[in-house]
């Protein structure tokens, strides 16, 4: 009588065990985007604030996302592989010229089209990884 109460219980806690290992396989993906940094992004515009031309190549990024230092600044760049996982990378930009909006920078690691951080909700790292979220 004691065993067959004890077989029953096994049997219900190994049934209970298997259904959260399915569970827990099942939102594997959806859980560990949830952990990550959740980063908004924008994307790095070609050009100079003052619309003319200038000798070097020279880009637009909006100010929320670079820390300055003086002439020089640091931003997050976005890295998605073929799996679709994103990391950061940290650059050093030369901070030409700046407005309300933007931040005028030079730097030989950045082209049109890059998406840099702009909006974070953890701090960050070089090499990163982070989930990009939705825009409202």
């Amino acid at each position: 009588m004691k065993t067959d109460k004890l077989k029953r219980y096994s049997i219900r806690i190994g049934i209970a065990f298997l259904i959260i290992i399915a569970f827990l396989t099942y939102f594997s993906s959806t859980i560990d985007n949830i952990l990550l940094p959740q980063v908004k992004v924008a994307q790095v515009l070609y050009g100079t604030i003052d619309g003319e031309q200038s000798s070097g190549d020279r880009y637009l990024i909006p100010i929320s996302a670079v820390t300055s230092m003086g002439d020089t600044g640091s931003l997050f760049m976005t890295k998605t592989d073929e799996s679709g996982k994103t990391t950061v990378s940290e650059l050093t930009v030369n901070i030409e010229a700046q407005d309300d909006l933007y931040y005028e920078v030079t730097s030989s690691d950045i082209y049109g089209g890059t998406e840099v951080v702009y909006s974070t909700s953890k701090s960050l790292s070089n090499g990163d990884r982070v989930h990009i979220a939705e825009e409202e």
